[in-house]
């Protein structure tokens, strides 16, 4: 990841601790804001896709909320706070900042939920290393990458997440377990939306693994095989860095015809790294319920 170089007025700045610089940004932002007259409001709220509404309406949001916790009942749902801690995603993924935002005080806007699962995770594995731990949230993401130009695609977005966290068992069962787990609770959730109109035809689980990690595919491919039996299931290679040799996509085919995958699942170090203990796994899922109602029905809600 290539770094930009700072103005030689900011080097300073940049090197010193998160605790003496907060209130050098404070003092900018309060500064800034003390200029901004009402106008300058309105005209950022209509121009900046960050802070205008979402695309999808909050009922239908709501139901999508209450159907897809249902069907992760097996997981324990938090509520996550709007921000995690300064580099809550760059500093254990091979992502950039640049895709956060990042605010003062050492915090950051969440832009995965994932990665604020996993230091939940990591807290509870310190204390009982032993024992599994799942959970699972809703949260309104916000990300800082370009919007792909596609329908629901927005600045901010509604995210289900789950993760995973326990010690390492023989023949990949913590990484088997996990893919059949959270890929049925995509499952369910697509059967209970069909109720409120929504259709998921010709569901698909695509496993993508680098050649290291091709066991550990083929055994994920029988169990899933075996646990849901009307899910094709294909092999593809992985050439992402970003996982940790394993991601799985599942979906269906949208109205337009085409499959789209919803539901997105990886296998990670990120507790290893944060308990400082390699026996630790981790698996997260994250799934775009915003989508489901707007690419998933017979015209847009």
């Amino acid at each position: 990841m290539k770094r930009r170089r700072l103005p030689t007025s900011l080097e300073p700045l940049a090197v010193m601790p998160p605790s003496e610089t907060t209130p050098v940004w404070l003092e900018v932002a309060r500064r800034q804001a003390g200029r901004r007259q009402p106008k300058d409001l309105l005209a950022q709220y209509e121009s900046d896709g960050f802070v205008q509404p979402s695309a999808l309406g909050l009922r239908i949001s709501v139901r999508m909320d209450a159907l897809v916790l249902e069907a992760a009942r097996g997981f324990e749902a938090v509520i996550l706070s709007p921000l995690a801690p300064l580099g809550a995603c760059s500093a254990i993924a091979p992502t950039s900042q640049d895709r956060t935002i990042s605010a003062v005080r050492s915090l950051e806007v969440v832009s995965d939920p994932t990665n604020a699962l996993a230091l939940e995770c990591a807290r509870r594995l310190r204390k009982r290393p032993t024992e599994d731990v799942r959970l699972c949230t809703v949260h309104q993401v916000v990300r800082a990458q370009p919007v792909p130009d596609r329908p629901g695609h927005s600045r901010h977005f509604r995210m289900f997440a789950m993760v995973e966290a326990g010690p390492g068992r023989a023949e990949d069962g913590f990484e088997v377990g996990a893919i059949v787990r959270q890929l049925s609770v995509f499952d369910r959730f697509f059967e209970a939306a069909e109720a409120l109109g929504l259709r998921f035809p010709q569901r698909r689980a695509i496993i993508l693994t680098t050649p290291d990690r091709d066991t550990l595919a083929e055994r994920a491919a029988r169990a899933l095989a075996s646990a849901l039996p009307h899910v094709t299931v294909e092999r593809e290679p992985l050439t992402s860095s970003y996982y940790g040799g394993v991601r799985v996509q599942f979906g269906a085919h949208a109205r337009t015809g085409e499959f789209c995958p919803i539901g997105d699942l990886g296998v990670f170090d990120w507790a290893a790294q944060l308990t400082a203990n390699r026996r630790q796994r981790f698996a997260a899922s994250g799934l775009g319920i915003q989508l489901a109602p707007l690419l998933f029905t017979s015209s847009p809600p």
